[in-house]
């Protein structure tokens, strides 16, 4: 992961904390102060003097803090839960970028000598002698494929 987006990573959490803290402290001052009582016809006003705006507000109108408190703490936790889904499954690549790169450039040899070799009416040429890294790349690169194939045949079971 890159600095870049490991900074990003980090803002997004650290905005993420604040937005919960928040969200918990006011649930606690709305659940506990509430002033609500069958026999007090002038609880609203209650509220509303003795816990201040915000807390009176979220005490006299439920349904506002469900949507404002509560449903965005779910939501944090829903998009938490599928980004650590999404982060589990991902698989890096055994390739390095060297190997990648040496791939790409053999095959991209390879091609030009097809063509070329069609375009003489010849028969393409046997694969020249690879170099060590080369080698080392086909090789890592057979082994990503049949691991590919391996887990493609287990999600079919």
């Amino acid at each position: 992961m890159d600095k870049k987006k490991k900074l990003i990573l980090g803002i997004i959490g650290g905005v993420e904390v604040v937005l919960v803290v928040f969200a918990i402290v006011v649930s606690i001052l709305v659940m506990t102060t509430n002033n609500a009582s069958a026999d007090n016809p002038n609880w609203k006003a209650d509220n509303l003097a003795k816990n201040g705006p915000m807390i009176g507000f979220f005490q006299n109108e439920p349904l506002a803090f469900l949507f404002i408190v509560v449903l965005p703490l779910f939501l944090i936790l829903a998009l938490d839960v599928i980004y650590l889904v999404i982060a589990a499954t991902k698989k890096e690549s055994l390739l390095t970028e060297k190997q990648r790169e040496a791939i790409a450039k053999r095959a991209e040899e390879d091609a030009r000598a097809e063509v070329m070799a069609e375009e003489l009416g010849e028969e393409p040429k046997e694969e020249k002698e690879l170099t060590e890294e080369e080698k080392a790349a086909k090789k890592a690169a057979e082994k990503e494929a049949l691991l590919k194939r391996l887990a493609e045949l287990d999600e079919d079971k």
